[in-house]
């Protein structure tokens, strides 16, 4: 089974990117906030929500993506059951969450961490983030490999509380651009593609 990240900044390609993912077997996504978590942000900055309001507002916007993207015929799941995870499904997060509730209310957790504690959840060892962007930029220039601990307290197209998390878990991230044709799959069937794998072991 696979975990992947499926950014709102995508979703102009969101068809073909969900193509790729059949290759891969059993995938489950998750969502990204899309729009939804960016109007969530900006009513923060104007009112400042309290944070648990915002969060759980957040992850209710995870939601409304996962909704448009299981109307591109992916199976909708609520909860991390393996045996209800058969092909490409797409995580229906807000209920699953709001029952554990283990990771902080803040707005350094973005779905990226929401993903990389799915994956934990699920015994999966890999994250698979996909977004906008080539991969990880340290001091201005693109690495191809890099640990989590490196990435700790650093502005990257990561979380901030992600690269804790996955030291912690021992998960590994690889992050894919999903608007180039081709990247997703070549690295679900042959395990190499341009991107940057974040290490957690």
């Amino acid at each position: 089974m696979r975990v992947a990240k499926l950014g709102g900044s995508v979703a102009s390609r969101l068809s073909g990117i969900l193509d790729e993912l059949k290759a891969g077997g059993d995938v489950l996504i998750v969502p990204g906030g899309w729009i939804f978590a960016d109007s969530v942000r900006e009513l923060d900055e104007q009112r400042r929500l309290p944070p648990s309001a915002a969060h759980w507002m957040c992850i209710a916007g995870m939601e409304m993506y996962a909704h448009y993207i299981s109307s591109f015929g992916v199976n909708a799941v609520e909860d991390l059951k393996e045996e209800e995870i058969k092909g490409l499904c797409v995580l229906l997060p807000y209920k699953t969450l709001r029952l554990a509730d283990e990771l902080p209310h803040s707005w350094d957790v973005t779905s990226d961490s929401i993903a990389v504690w799915v994956a934990s959840k699920l015994g999966v060892e890999e994250v698979i983030k996909i977004t906008n962007v080539d991969g990880v930029y340290v001091d201005g220039e693109f690495v191809e490999r890099v640990e989590a601990s490196a990435l700790i307290g650093k502005k990257t197209c990561v979380d901030s509380f992600a690269p804790k998390l996955m030291v912690e878990t021992g998960i590994d991230m690889f992050v894919c651009n999903g608007l180039v044709e081709g990247r997703v799959k070549n690295y679900i069937l042959g395990g190499r593609a341009k991107g940057t794998l974040i290490e957690g072991k």
